[in-house]
């Protein structure tokens, strides 16, 4: 009986010691890596920005001024650069502004996060680039933006559009256990992320679809570049520790009510939401019946840029 117990004092020892060799292992590598990827990647020379508040806000403009200009929001991990295809077709009859939600893109990192500092911003947007009477389009979390901006200011749009987004406020799976993860091993995981080209190519193609232009290298930079700015870390944890940017049911139903004309657009293959999204959704605004792109999965202002401007702008047509 004592060799045995010998025997298993011995095995937890060996395997105490594995165990404490391999955190140690993984944490000098993860030490090694913080330092050798510290310095942030700098904003590139000749973006255009506004203050809003106590931060500037990067922005881009496209087309004459027309009567009512329209306001571009992208979604989660996106940027401006999402909406040029659409920005460009549109900007042939309309004035069009793009610009980048806080904690994306280029807009300076300033804090907090969070669906209210969101709804300010846009508001203080529209008021320092003087855009009377716009029509706010929103993709995905760009939807819940504009939900909330509504509720917190009612009468400043003529008109919504929600693209690939019902505009509701949902957890992200798994995002409880974030606070855990150690800070040493945060950022290594994050930079390791954010720099593999493979990996960003695929989550980026799984959320375009399979009719997705040729992922070029100056599009895989576009999309990655913006999450190595100084800030751009602390900002995404940031909003993954807390839920998505949108409002309830019950707050939809009453955005329906100020009777703003809405639109709601989906990629018919949309893989973020259940396929009944788009019906519910225009229900709940008091929208008509959704309109739905054949083919387009998620990213339906890339991949589908024609359809998305035509159905904006059939609904701006709409507008006295």
């Amino acid at each position: 009986m004592k060799r045995r117990r010998r025997a298993r004092g011995l095995v937890r020892t060996l395997l105490g010691g594995v165990v404490l060799g391999f955190v140690a292992s993984v944490t000098v590598i993860a030490a090694v890596y913080d330092a050798e990827t510290s310095r942030p990647t700098p904003t590139p020379l000749g973006l255009s920005f506004v203050r809003t508040g106590a931060y500037l806000t990067r922005f881009e403009s496209w087309g004459a001024p027309s009567v009512h200009p329209v306001v571009l929001i992208h979604g989660a991990f996106e940027s401006v650069d999402y909406w040029k295809p659409v920005a460009t077709l549109l900007s042939r009859t309309m004035h069009v502004e793009a610009y980048d939600l806080e904690g994306y893109g280029y807009t300076q990192r300033v804090g907090p996060y969070n669906a209210s500092t969101l709804a300010t911003q846009l508001y203080d947007f529209i008021r320092a680039r003087h855009l009377n009477h716009p029509v706010l389009v929103g993709h995905s979390l760009g939807a819940g933006v504009i939900a909330r901006f509504v509720l917190a200011y009612p009468h400043v749009a003529a008109g919504i559009v929600f693209l690939d987004g019902d505009g509701l406020s949902s957890v992200y799976p798994g995002t409880t256990l974030l606070p855990w993860i150690p800070h040493l091993y945060e950022t290594a995981l994050y930079r390791y992320a954010v720099r593999n080209d493979s990996l960003v190519a695929t989550i980026f193609r799984a959320a375009c679809g399979p009719h997705c232009p040729v992922l070029t290298p100056a599009v895989l930079s576009m999309v990655q570049r913006p999450f190595e700015v100084a800030g751009a870390q602390s900002a995404l944890f940031e909003y993954a520790e807390k839920p998505l940017v949108g409002v309830s049911v019950a707050q939809l139903r009453e955005v329906g009510r100020f009777a703003i004309p809405t639109r709601v657009i989906f990629g018919a293959d949309d893989n973020v939401y259940p396929s009944s999204t788009p019906r519910l959704t225009a229900l709940r605004l008091g929208a008509p019946a959704p309109e739905i792109i054949a083919g387009a999965a998620h990213l339906t202002l890339w991949t589908n840029p024609g359809a998305v401007a035509t159905a904006i702008s059939r609904l701006v047509a709409t507008l006295p």
